[in-house]
């Protein structure tokens, strides 16, 4: 039986757990000043928070849009816009009363009418939102009045401040939105202290501060310029010669060079990245005993001592480390076994005179080492007797294979990270029956059921026995092959003052500053 906390039980507990939004009162806030380069290993094609799912989008989109809540850098929820917020007894209605006198970058007001309208559209599939499966339960948004804005839901979530502070739940100007089509995504009119300057797809994108914003994080940069470099050495040497002041994903053997330049520092904070295979639950790998052979024939510790340099470890479970660990679940490492591999290919039909064939999809410059791992994997399957071959993808193929209809699928399987604060946030995305972001196919009614259950109840003993029973099927099935939990490393110029970055890898640059040497 699930429960849910009384509205008065439940505010106590968040007014325990919110931390305030820090910022100067507005009238001493100084005057942008400075500059600041970052070299990325990849950008997004798109920075429309309903349809963006990568972290340097969700950087540009903290800057960009405000929200009625955020997540912080220490990954908790704190409010932005929202003052006052309230369950109703039933817990099928949620209330925020909001900051007024904010404006979008275009001089249109931002009122609880742009907000409702921009939550419809992210509810709305028709729209092209890929949250809109995730968000469902958020219902319908309603105006009331100038400051106040009612979600009537179609079930209990106990989630539900999870959902509004993931940068998907950015406002946007659905005005603006329907004038811009398409280009919306590469130059979006938000109400945050930056706006984009300019976008140069696959090259480089730069940030300038929104004189429209009168919130209470303003910006302390003149320009914020992002360049893609995907190649490892290309972007380190951008550190090395002072030409970046951030670079992400430093590779191992690079964190000595840079930290011997006695002008940068290699950064290495918590992450709570967990880098899949993730397969496609159908045609040979709807076999249960194929999908544990793929998990079961690979030497995790050898590449990510050979491969990664040990900037990962081995999985545990399919959530990474920092994901509500209150109620995340760690299991014995999958074993490296290649003989009961074998075994468990010749039990479901195949050997050498019928040989099992996967097109294995990774991206290139996305996540640490990610070509040579996808080369490695294929390998390590040849070897046990399967026609594996590995197929690396730049950026926005990669993005775009991810997101084609299962049965348009030409692969077997592609490399994914997923780094999403809340556990809910996080299965029912992936693992809900029919969401548009379940891009494996897994369907499980059990599952199905749990999540349900999960989500409906805000008693935490409760959660924990529910989200243990859903991770302990999800790794038992096998949906994907589980790798490892990347860790972040980045080179940081001395100059840059005040920079921080979620596990979940997003830039923050609320804070940031940079001196002239």
């Amino acid at each position: 039986m699930t429960r849910l906390l009384s509205p008065a039980r439940r505010m106590m507990l968040l007014a325990a757990s919110f931390m305030l939004v820090t910022g100067l009162p507005y009238a001493a806030q100084a005057a942008p000043e400075g500059s600041i380069k970052i070299a990325v290993g990849a950008d997004t094609t798109t920075f429309h928070p309903h349809v963006n799912s990568l972290p340097v989008g969700n950087a540009v989109d903290m800057l960009v849009f405000e929200q009625l809540f955020r997540m912080g850098a220490d990954n908790k929820v704190v409010p932005e816009l929202a003052k006052t917020w309230n369950w109703s007894e039933d817990g099928m209605t949620f209330t925020v009363t909001f900051e007024t006198g904010h404006v979008f970058s275009n001089g249109d007001p931002l009122d609880a009418e742009d907000i409702a309208a921009s939550f419809n559209q992210l509810l709305d599939p028709k729209s092209g939102s890929i949250y809109a499966g995730l968000y469902a339960s958020l219902g319908k948004a309603e105006a009331k009045g100038a400051d106040t804005v009612v979600f009537h839901l179609t079930e209990k979530n106990g989630h539900i401040l999870m959902l509004l502070a993931n940068s998907a739940a950015g406002i946007i100007d659905v005005k603006a939105n329907t004038a811009m089509g398409a280009e919306y995504g590469r130059k979006p009119v938000g109400s945050g202290p930056y706006m984009i300057d300019q976008f140069i797809g696959g090259e480089r994108f730069s940030l300038v501060p929104n004189p429209k914003y009168s919130g209470k994080l303003s910006a302390k940069l003149k320009k914020i310029e992002f360049m893609t470099v995907p190649e490892d050495g290309a972007r380190m040497a951008l550190i090395e010669t002072g030409e970046a002041d951030i670079v992400d994903r430093v590779p191992a053997e690079s964190i000595g060079e840079i930290n011997d330049t006695g002008t940068a520092k290699v950064i290495l904070p918590d992450s709570m990245f967990s880098i899949s295979m993730e397969l496609l639950n159908s045609g040979p790998l709807a076999d249960p005993r194929v999908r544990e052979a793929l998990n079961i024939s690979i030497d995790r510790d050898g590449m990510i001592k050979g491969i990664l340099g040990g900037l990962a470890t081995p999985s545990v479970g399919m959530v990474g480390p920092g994901t509500q660990d209150e109620l995340r679940a760690t299991f014995p490492p999958k074993p490296f076994d290649t003989a009961k591999a074998k075994q468990l290919l010749a039990d479901a039909g195949y050997g050498p005179d019928k040989k099992l064939s996967l097109v294995v999809t990774c991206p290139n410059g996305r996540y640490i080492k990610d070509s040579q791992v996808c080369q490695a994997l294929a390998a390590q399957w040849q070897a046990i007797g399967i026609d594996a071959k590995p197929q690396v993808l730049d950026l926005s193929n990669w993005a775009a294979n991810s997101r084609l209809p299962l049965d348009q699928r030409k692969d077997n399987m592609t490399m994914v990270g997923r780094a999403t604060a809340g556990i809910d946030f996080t299965l029912y995305r992936l693992f809900k029956t029919g969401v548009s972001t379940n891009i494996s196919g897994f369907s499980d009614p059990t599952v199905d059921k749990l999540l349900a259950e999960g989500r409906a109840t805000s008693d935490v003993a409760e959660q924990k026995k529910i989200y243990g029973e859903i991770q302990k099927t999800i790794w038992d099935k096998n949906p994907y092959v589980f790798l490892w939990y990347q860790k972040q490393a980045l080179g940081v110029s001395d100059k840059v003052h005040g920079f921080a970055i979620r596990p979940d890898e997003t830039m923050i640059f609320d804070n940031v500053t940079v001196s002239s040497n």
